[in-house]
């Protein structure tokens, strides 16, 4: 059955229960340090480890990014996890999806690509963004759904430290205390709403996005 040939791959008793595990709860894996061996088990058994999740789960082995910036994970479809467990139901928080627009936009559009530090990107958002900040705090306290807390500036350094915490979870970023670095699958983020990504400005500015 070609769905289970890499279980022959000599890495695959010390691998794949990993891979499996990370790519269940959301993980995005990469050519990055942390995950190198992990990625490289995927891109030599792709096809196989793709039938194995299709036809045992239900869901999608994909990829994005090409060479040195490919990334996998596993594609559920619309409102559906096929047959994963629920103890490994995992959705990105809707306030950290916002905060994600934010950060792509501040590092790939506005050109802050040498950004690392948490505490300086709390401060970008906080002090260079005074036109978008009143569209992006509403949206924040709507997307949270804490009508007893309304963003501000007095706790918005929470909520995009929060955010980050979320991306580290899933392979978006790597967070080391007030250090970030930015991994391929951040661009994940432009595949699911580029719409958004593309019209932010008119977005947080109530204008319609077409």
């Amino acid at each position: 059955m070609n769905s289970l040939i890499f279980f022959e791959h000599p890495a695959a008793r010390d691998l794949f229960a990993k891979i499996d595990y990370a790519l269940k709860d959301g993980v995005h894996i990469q050519n990055s340090s942390h995950q190198a061996n992990l990625f490289r088990f995927i891109e030599e058994n792709e096809e196989s480890i793709r039938d194995f999740y299709e036809e045992f789960y239900g869901v999608y082995l994909e990829h994005g990014g090409e060479t040195v910036n490919k990334y996998y994970y596993l594609e559920f479809g619309h409102n559906s996890r096929g047959n994963i467990p629920l103890d490994h139901r995992y959705f990105l928080p809707n306030e950290c999806v916002i905060v994600a627009f934010m950060v792509y936009k501040i590092i790939y559009i506005d050109g802050y690509v040498d950004l690392s530090s948490v505490s300086k990107l709390q401060k970008i958002i906080r002090q260079d963004y005074e036109d978008l900040k009143p569209g992006l705090y509403r949206a924040l306290t709507k997307a949270k759904k804490d009508k007893a807390t309304k963003i501000n500036d007095e706790n918005i350094d929470k909520v995009v430290l929060d955010s980050l915490k979320e991306f580290s979870k899933i392979g978006w970023i790597i967070l080391d205390e007030d250090t970030f670095d930015p991994l391929p699958a951040l661009e994940r983020i432009t595949k699911m709403y580029a719409e958004y990504i593309n019209h932010l400005d008119e977005w947080l500015k109530g204008d319609e996005v077409s």
